[in-house]
């Protein structure tokens, strides 16, 4: 039996997803409005400058010294990294490059 003082860390899946699945315009299928879960729903290109930042503040927190802290903020970071790399796979099927072939046809 488990002492309280021992747990296992549980991790989840995060849960990406192109929240318009009908975009309008060349530009919303592009840089689609998306949603990951455990953040805000934005687009794919605010999600990728967030995790640049982000990036850039793991090497000042490292600079400093702050290992713990770097460790607490890993899950979040590594789960916004899931769920960029979820959507750019949704945005490679051909179900969505045919949408954007269809705008760029259309003019949009």
């Amino acid at each position: 039996m488990k002492n309280f003082t021992e747990y296992t860390k549980i991790t989840e899946a995060r849960d990406a997803y192109i929240f318009d699945t009908k975009p309008k315009t060349l530009k919303d299928a592009e840089d689609p409005e998306v949603q990951i879960t455990g953040w805000s729903r934005m687009l794919l290109s605010q999600y990728k400058a967030k995790f640049v930042r982000a990036s850039e503040d793991f090497v000042k927190w490292a600079k400093g010294e702050s290992y713990e802290y770097i460790e607490d903020k890993m899950s979040s970071y590594h789960g916004m990294l899931e769920g960029i790399q979820n959507i750019e796979d949704q945005m490679n099927k051909p179900a969505w490059k045919k949408k954007i072939t269809m705008l760029k046809r259309a003019g949009k």
